[in-house]
């Protein structure tokens, strides 16, 4: 089930996030569990609790969320597959209060391998990752949610580094926005973005940029450069009635299923998020809406959704200019790179191939009784200075 609406009023935004995180594990738990390891860790650097409303059994927390949706699939794997399956949390919080509830919760779960930390989580890194890779080919999901951007990232990305598994990070893009131009909290960001350096870099990228593009851009290259990810989509959360960019769920994955798994919860979530968008908006103005609820949610997916118009057109572009940096690059690497930087699908991406060798801006092969691409599928662009790179085979 997902999270109880009723506990989010006025913060509708977090709802979306912990709705994210909750059908993201419920998706990639079983490929980690039935393909790469028995053993999956969940660490949540920013446990909290705060703000929650629920202060009973702390659903409308991601901690309790995570708990209770990988103990669900664990359960149901292990006994359809008669799998020997554990799940581990480790949980950090700096706050002694918050500490303390984290230790109550705890208790009241015995059956669960719980540990909480206490203190900040860069402060806790080396420990955390002790009780997470001792056990060989475990597998670990971070999610880091800071209240906002002070937050070391150097030992952070080490720390992902050496773990090589996946983080979900919240990147709160109104704070950043809001800030990154102001000189007081310039180390601050320096120590974010895991360079102290970073305000020529900044200043450097296009002017036309919002401060929330050009810090996540550089955020995004320190965290590939530092070996903390491969790649890197996004999922922009709106404030609900304000039409703005509240924060962005993002991705950090070494592994191209990955990429596929986010943009398909992004798909589901962001219907999701649509109605209850359009159920806050009903009871605010106290009028009926002149649309269905169904017709509502359509038109609004039609105009920034998984697969819209306009991402396709974005996706389009973004697979032309690929290949002709790579002309053979084989489809089932080129889709990842595309679909981190567009909220497109491996499915939107097979149509749009096909669409360009029709109108001959691109060229690929196909075996006998196949329409679209193939993993293996080589494709070149359909320009004269390219044909020197391409098979004669494929022309």
């Amino acid at each position: 089930m997902p999270p109880n609406i009723d506990h989010y009023r006025g913060r509708e935004q977090s709802f979306i996030k912990h709705l994210f995180l909750q059908r993201y594990l419920e998706n990639a738990a079983p490929k980690l569990f039935l393909g790469r390891s028995t053993t999956l860790n969940f660490v949540d650097a920013f446990a909290g609790p705060w703000g929650n409303t629920d202060t009973e059994s702390f659903s409308d927390t991601s901690f309790s969320l995570a708990i209770s949706t990988l103990e669900g699939v664990r359960e149901l794997l292990a006994a359809r597959y008669n799998k020997d399956l554990k799940v581990r949390f480790r949980l950090c919080e700096r706050n002694r209060a918050s500490v303390s509830r984290l230790e109550a919760f705890a208790a009241t779960k015995p059956a669960v391998d719980i540990k909480v930390f206490s203190g900040a989580f860069e402060e806790n890194l080396s420990a955390i990752r002790a009780v997470c890779g001792d056990i060989p080919n475990s597998f670990t999901i971070t999610f880091i949610d800071p209240t906002g951007w002070n937050v070391d990232s150097r030992p952070i990305f080490e720390f992902l580094k050496a773990l090589k598994g996946e983080v979900l990070f919240n990147f709160m893009a109104e704070h950043v926005n809001r800030h990154a131009g102001w000189e007081p909290v310039e180390a601050s960001f320096g120590r974010f973005l895991a360079d102290p350096d970073w305000r020529p870099t900044f200043e450097a990228l296009p002017a036309e940029w919002s401060n929330e593009k050009k810090i996540l851009t550089l955020l995004e290259r320190r965290m590939k450069q530092a070996g903390a990810a491969r790649y890197l989509p996004n999922f922009a959360i709106p404030k609900p009635r304000e039409e703005r960019t509240k924060m962005r769920l993002m991705l950090g994955t070494y592994n191209r299923h990955g990429v596929e798994v986010f943009r398909t919860v992004q798909e589901e979530v962001k219907k999701i998020a649509i109605r209850e968008w359009h159920n806050l908006k009903v009871v605010d103005s106290r009028q009926d809406s002149m649309f269905t609820v169904d017709a509502f949610i359509e038109a609004e997916v039609q105009r920034d959704g998984v697969g819209c118009p306009e991402n396709m057109r974005a996706a389009t572009a973004e697979l032309d200019r690929l290949v002709r940096e790579q002309p053979g690059i084989t489809f089932e690497s080129a889709v990842p790179l595309v679909s981190e930087q567009v909220a497109v699908r491996e499915t939107h991406l097979k149509d749009i191939a096909v669409e360009q060798r029709k109108a001959g801006l691109l060229h690929f092969d196909l075996p006998p009784r196949k329409q679209k691409p193939q993993p293996d599928t080589k494709l070149y662009p359909a320009t004269a200075e390219a044909a020197d790179d391409r098979p004669t085979a494929s022309l």
